[in-house]
């Protein structure tokens, strides 16, 4: 500023309390608190943050990401090991969920120790799956205290073997999930032309066979769409004895 220059606002109003306006960061306060102290407005606040660099640096409010989650990010490791939910962890960060999910997004650092973390406690859960599908042995261990004639306890710790056997549930869940074309319980028909239709009946009937009763007497079939490729759709008919006209 020249010497016959008039002082700004800035010059009068802010310069000299930059050191205020850190402490006041701080402790919290918001924009429209400092404006007002400043006896500025909340435009003027904003226009000085782009126009000083000194100012600038005075009013950064560091992110919650600095904050909140950064420092912790062993933690969140560990914490996603032992199968905590996102909600759990949105609680003890401080955070709401779609901030969560947007820094994960924003910063792979914590989109890889997230999946590392869960990866440890999904894979604990699949080889407790496979080991209960398969069955196990394992050891009961008992402390018992007993006390003899002269009323003197004693302690024995007492250990013994036992076989848990295969649980068809657990064998079930992992068969659908891991070998899922030979046991899904959907099973679908994909056929090209219309030249199959023979086949695609057939096929048909085998789908339906396990829950049709012993009374179907037919089958019918209808085409309802075919499309541009020369693919039909059909659609079956069961007319039973109860049903039949007489």
């Amino acid at each position: 500023m020249s010497k016959n220059s008039k002082p700004t606002k800035y010059d009068t109003n802010v310069k000299h309390r930059l050191d205020e306006i850190k402490q006041w960061i701080a402790d919290g306060w918001t924009d429209e608190q400092i404006s007002n102290e400043l006896d500025i407005n909340p435009s003027t606040f904003y226009d000085y943050q782009k126009k000083h660099q000194d100012f600038a640096k005075a009013t950064y409010r560091p992110s919650k990401w600095e904050t909140h989650v950064q420092p912790r990010l062993r933690e969140i490791q560990q914490w996603c090991g032992e199968g905590l939910t996102d909600d759990v962890i949105c609680e003890k960060l401080g955070i709401v969920p779609s901030t969560w999910y947007s820094y994960q997004n924003e910063h792979p650092t914590l989109k890889e120790v997230v999946n590392w973390g869960k990866s440890v406690m999904d894979n604990r859960v699949e080889n407790s799956l496979l080991r209960a599908a398969l069955g196990f042995e394992f050891e009961e261990v008992k402390t018992i205290i007993e006390e003899d004639k002269n009323g003197k306890k004693k302690t024995r710790v007492e250990k013994v073997k036992r076989y848990q056997p295969p649980n068809s549930t657990a064998m079930i869940f992992w068969l659908k999930n891991r070998k899922k074309d030979e046991w899904n319980d959907r099973r679908e028909v994909f056929l090209d032309t219309k030249q199959n239709e023979e086949e695609r009946k057939r096929l048909f009937l085998e789908m339906i066979e396990d829950e049709a009763s012993d009374n179907v007497l037919e089958g019918e079939y209808t085409e309802i769409d075919e499309g541009a490729g020369g693919e039909a759709e059909y659609r079956l008919e069961i007319k039973s004895a109860d049903h039949q006209e007489s």
